[in-house]
């Protein structure tokens, strides 16, 4: 059996390229390619942070039971964002015998190749502090500048988007 694994957390990754569909389709192509039959493991509205996703933890109750020959994800981001997690993963699936293979890029067990898939952990890491980091930030700003960070219909009130801020409903009578 061999599997492909495809994630998002937000409707945003959907929008920037990384949309289950296209995830699928081109992990479905590349195992059509090289003639793998394929199971599929999907995780949709799922954080990469952790590794608590219910297809991810069902992959790797199959790697563990031996059943995976090999594991196909479009990136190693969207297997995780967590740089110990990735590199966990990637061991589970080589003390599985299973072969990792991203879309992306090739690849490679080897001491060189684990080193690139590290570097390339780490940035993805700091992509995702970074990410953080400018949120925070201009929900900060928001807040001291007295406008709302949040979507919050409370009751008697109306959330005005444009300008960030509740405004007291009228009455209908």
């Amino acid at each position: 059996m061999n599997a492909i694994y495809a994630r998002v957390s937000t409707d945003a990754q959907a929008e920037t390229g990384y949309s289950i569909s296209d995830q699928i389709r081109t992990c479905r192509e590349h195992a059509e390619k090289n003639g793998l039959e394929i199971v599929e493991y999907i995780d949709d509205g799922y954080s990469g942070e952790y590794l608590e996703r219910p297809a991810l933890e069902r992959l790797r109750d199959d790697l563990r039971a031996k059943l995976i020959h090999n594991v196909i994800v479009y990136d190693p981001d969207r297997l995780s964002r967590n740089l110990t997690n990735q590199l966990l993963l990637a061991d589970e699936i080589e003390k599985a015998n299973a072969q990792l293979i991203f879309i992306t890029h090739d690849y490679d067990a080897s001491p060189e190749g684990r080193l690139f898939f590290s570097i390339r952990g780490a940035i993805s890491a700091f992509e995702k502090a970074k990410i953080r980091e400018r949120t925070l930030r201009g929900k900060r700003s928001k807040a001291l500048s007295g406008k709302l960070t949040f979507n919050d219909d409370a009751y008697g009130y109306t959330y005005d988007k444009e300008n960030s801020m509740c405004i007291v409903k009228k009455s209908s009578n």
